[in-house]
Protein backbone atom coordinates (compact mmCIF):
# COMPACT_ATOMS: atom_id res chain seq x y z
CA UNK A 1 0.00 0.00 0.00
CA UNK A 2 1.36 3.63 -0.79
CA UNK A 3 -0.59 6.94 0.95
CA UNK A 4 0.16 9.84 -0.52
CA UNK A 5 1.85 11.77 2.62
CA UNK A 6 3.76 14.79 3.88
CA UNK A 7 4.91 13.82 7.19
CA UNK A 8 5.48 11.15 9.65
CA UNK A 9 2.24 11.29 11.61
CA UNK A 10 -0.26 11.18 8.80
CA UNK A 11 2.00 8.12 7.60
CA UNK A 12 1.97 6.94 11.53
CA UNK A 13 -1.38 7.44 11.78
CA UNK A 14 -2.59 5.60 8.20
CA UNK A 15 0.11 2.63 8.41
CA UNK A 16 -1.14 1.78 12.38
CA UNK A 17 -4.98 1.60 10.51
CA UNK A 18 -3.34 -0.90 7.84
CA UNK A 19 -1.64 -2.73 10.70
CA UNK A 20 -5.28 -3.01 12.43
CA UNK A 21 -7.34 -4.03 9.60
CA UNK A 22 -4.49 -6.71 8.26
CA UNK A 23 -4.64 -7.88 11.98
CA UNK A 24 -8.48 -8.50 11.81
CA UNK A 25 -8.23 -9.69 8.41
CA UNK A 26 -5.52 -12.50 9.61
CA UNK A 27 -8.00 -13.59 12.82
CA UNK A 28 -11.01 -13.86 10.91
CA UNK A 29 -9.87 -15.87 7.95
CA UNK A 30 -6.87 -17.56 10.09
CA UNK A 31 -4.37 -16.31 7.36
CA UNK A 32 -1.63 -14.16 7.46
CA UNK A 33 -0.80 -12.09 4.37
CA UNK A 34 2.41 -10.56 4.15
CA UNK A 35 2.01 -7.01 3.16
CA UNK A 36 4.28 -3.95 3.66
CA UNK A 37 3.12 -0.33 3.90
CA UNK A 38 5.41 2.93 2.30
CA UNK A 39 4.70 6.13 1.01
CA UNK A 40 4.40 7.89 -2.32
CA UNK A 41 6.87 10.80 -1.82
CA UNK A 42 4.90 13.59 -4.48
CA UNK A 43 4.89 16.68 -2.71
CA UNK A 44 8.22 19.09 -2.02
CA UNK A 45 7.47 18.61 1.64
CA UNK A 46 7.58 15.20 2.12
CA UNK A 47 11.04 15.02 -0.22
CA UNK A 48 12.46 17.39 2.94
CA UNK A 49 10.54 14.89 5.50
CA UNK A 50 12.12 11.83 4.28
CA UNK A 51 14.59 11.35 6.61
CA UNK A 52 11.67 10.89 9.75
CA UNK A 53 9.01 9.15 7.23
CA UNK A 54 11.97 6.61 6.61
CA UNK A 55 12.02 5.44 10.14
CA UNK A 56 8.27 4.07 9.69
CA UNK A 57 8.14 3.47 6.02
CA UNK A 58 8.77 0.38 4.11
CA UNK A 59 9.65 1.79 0.99
CA UNK A 60 9.22 4.92 -0.43
CA UNK A 61 7.52 5.55 -4.34
CA UNK A 62 8.56 8.51 -5.90
CA UNK A 63 5.72 10.46 -8.08
CA UNK A 64 8.08 12.30 -10.19
CA UNK A 65 5.96 13.88 -12.86
CA UNK A 66 3.98 15.50 -9.46
CA UNK A 67 7.67 16.62 -8.28
CA UNK A 68 7.93 18.31 -11.21
CA UNK A 69 4.56 20.46 -11.67
CA UNK A 70 4.54 21.00 -7.79
CA UNK A 71 8.63 22.43 -7.57
CA UNK A 72 9.08 24.04 -11.15
CA UNK A 73 5.02 24.50 -12.38
CA UNK A 74 5.66 22.11 -15.28
CA UNK A 75 3.77 19.68 -16.74
CA UNK A 76 6.56 16.84 -17.80
CA UNK A 77 3.54 16.52 -20.92
CA UNK A 78 4.23 20.14 -21.87
CA UNK A 79 7.25 20.65 -20.93
CA UNK A 80 8.93 18.95 -24.56
CA UNK A 81 6.73 21.97 -26.57
CA UNK A 82 8.64 24.78 -25.31
CA UNK A 83 12.15 22.93 -23.48
CA UNK A 84 15.02 22.43 -25.40
CA UNK A 85 17.31 19.19 -24.81
CA UNK A 86 19.23 20.01 -22.28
Amino acid sequence: MTPLVIGKVEFDLIKARVDRVAQAVAAETNETIAYSVGTMIETPRACLRAGELAKTAEFFSFGTNDLTQTCLALSRDDAGSFLVNM
